[in-house]
């Protein structure tokens, strides 16, 4: 058998915060794993999606803390790009070793994930990766709240406030329903470009969901404050949120 393909990489979506979110197949993969990996953007900060899936990690399974630290992907790519490859170099010297290794991420995979740009790198190098996705913190939103992301003919837009004001902006203005992602980056001016449109009345934040300090808010007021990292909104013109 070609050595590279001994071993092979999953890379998991864990959900926005309720262990009891993970997909079955999900488990399965954790469960079975000879390496978690476990991405912190500080080290020694314990991370998230390793809490959430604690509950199923076999505590004999080897547990690798692997550094992805929070830089400016427009600014910094370079640092970034440095910092993936080592990733992706220690990642595939234990799929070389015949491993099976789980890669932890918040939501999904293939939603703001700095899982997929290591998963490009092993790609390319001919790695065996399986991608299993989890629920976005926005679908999670959509169903804890009973509030459709969209019906009908609406269009849905989804944006991060770590993009360019002119793209949020656009974003706004294009969709009848809009998810905004990253809310932490930029809050006051989301709250600025709501107010702007009137839709004052037309959002809702959940901050931490499926977590005991989860936090739902319909306020205005408190996007104007500190909000917390983990924090998703989901706006809706056509009808009040």
């Amino acid at each position: 058998m070609d050595q590279k393909t001994k071993g092979k990489l999953y890379g998991i979506g864990v959900g926005p915060g309720d262990p009891e979110l993970l997909t079955v197949k999900a488990v399965k993969a954790i469960e079975s794993a000879d390496i978690i990996i476990s991405p912190t953007k500080k080290m020694g900060k314990p991370s998230i999606a390793l809490r959430i899936a604690d509950p199923y990690i076999n505590p004999e399974t080897e547990l690798v803390i692997m550094d992805f630290p929070m830089l400016s992907l427009s600014e910094e790519r370079d640092k970034l790009e440095a910092q993936w490859g080592e990733n992706a170099d220690q990642i595939q010297k234990m799929l070389d070793d015949g491993k099976t290794a789980v890669f932890l991420t918040l939501g999904d995979p293939m939603v703001y994930s700095t899982y997929s740009y290591v998963m490009k790198f092993l790609l390319d190098r001919g790695m065996a990766v399986e991608t299993i996705s989890g629920v976005p913190s926005f679908c999670s939103l959509a169903a804890h709240l009973n509030l459709p992301l969209t019906q009908g003919e609406e269009s849905l837009g989804i944006v991060g406030m770590t993009q360019p004001e002119a793209e949020v902006n656009a974003v706004l203005d294009a969709h009848q329903n809009i998810v905004v992602m990253k809310v932490s980056a930029n809050a006051k001016g989301l709250a600025e470009a709501l107010k702007k449109r009137h839709l004052e009345n037309h959002f809702v934040m959940i901050s931490n969901i499926g977590m005991a300090n989860e936090k739902v808010t319909r306020n205005i007021e408190d996007l104007e404050g500190k909000v917390p990292y983990l924090s998703t909104v989901l706006i809706k013109k056509q009808n009040e949120a």
